[in-house]
């Protein structure tokens, strides 16, 4: 299964990066994310607990930072296993950051994901569904964490035109 798309976050591309690329912190935006503790420089390992249509179970996961150069090139690697159904989960993302013409960051993600076992039987509908609602959960995250409350700008570039 292939997910991609954008995210605009109202913060620098800088406050973005440092964001993501912390494993521990991102962990915090990760629905069902817990337990997330650093292996060495590279490798984070944790756990999720995730439904995924009539399937509820906890995944083990190890998470490996391939590659990281800001701004525009994060490979992460992810290999999970499912308590329940011994289903296990491989996924290649990659993320890059791009400053948008309202200094917004535009955040633009490209996952290949492939499941195998009895989760793959629910079909790629079911997996993209729940896939699709964790995105938007880790994005409301990312932009509470990130941007500035709302009509605080505003105030502040007020204050700066006096």
């Amino acid at each position: 299964m292939k997910l991609d798309g954008r995210i605009e976050i109202a913060a620098p591309p800088r406050a973005v990066w440092d964001l993501v690329v912390d494993p521990v912190s991102l962990a915090a935006c990760v629905p069902g994310v817990r337990d997330v503790r650093q292996v060495d420089d590279q490798t984070f390992a944790g756990s999720i607990t995730a439904a995924v249509g009539p399937i509820e179970g906890d995944f083990s996961f190890t998470s490996v930072l391939a590659r990281a150069v800001f701004p525009d090139d994060l490979e992460i690697e992810v290999q999970g296993t499912d308590s329940v159904t011994k289903s296990r989960l491989e996924a290649h993302l990659q993320v890059s950051l791009a400053e948008s013409a309202t200094s917004a960051t535009v955040l633009t993600y490209r996952a290949t994901v492939n499941v195998k076992g009895r989760l793959a039987i629910l079909g790629e509908m079911i997996l993209r569904a729940t896939a699709s609602l964790m995105i938007a959960q880790v994005t409301r995250c990312l932009r509470s964490r990130l941007e500035p409350p709302a009509g605080t700008a505003g105030v502040a570039a007020g204050r700066d035109a006096l």
